[in-house]
């Protein structure tokens, strides 16, 4: 017995659109959300390399040197006319692009040579990610807003 492309064809697509479906508890309630979950169910489970649909996932070392910069600005003083906060909008920023939330701002109040020092290492880290050569659109986009930060941080460090 032969079957020819178009039937099998018709096969294939009727066990496609039955095997994804949505459940019969959509057809109960209706609601958006039912159907979306009927259908997620419905899904075979295919381990990947990509973390977000089709977007590949962050370079580590990028979301690590971010979130670092981050801390220590965080925790550095607040005596530097708004540049420190700028420079940390710019990481929570790249953070964003990268797939990391950063959030706070640190009330702590330290001596202006820690906060300092603190800074510096803040820039060196950013530094290092700009020197790591890794390629890719999420990576320039981040890399924009890490270099607006390093511009802040150098402006905060010439405040005396």
């Amino acid at each position: 017995m032969t079957l020819s492309r178009l039937s099998v064809a018709v096969i294939i697509a009727l066990v496609t659109s039955a095997s994804i479906a949505p459940s019969s508890s959509f057809a109960q309630n209706g609601s958006r959300r039912a159907r979306r979950h009927a259908i997620m169910a419905n899904r075979p489970y295919m381990p990947g390399t990509y973390a977000v649909g089709n977007r590949a996932p962050a370079n580590p070392a990028d979301v690590q040197a971010v979130t670092q910069a981050y801390r220590l600005l965080e925790q550095a003083d607040h005596d530097y006319q708004g540049h420190r906060v700028k420079a940390m909008e710019h990481l929570r920023k790249a953070g964003r692009v990268l797939g990391v939330a950063l959030k706070g701002d640190g009330k702590a109040k330290e001596q202006q040579g820690t906060s300092d020092s603190q800074l510096k290492q803040a820039q060196t880290m950013l530094q290092k990610m700009t020197a790591n050569g890794v390629n890719g659109s999420r990576h320039v986009r981040a890399m924009q807003h890490v270099q607006r930060a390093q511009s802040e941080i150098q402006t905060a460090l010439s405040i005396k």
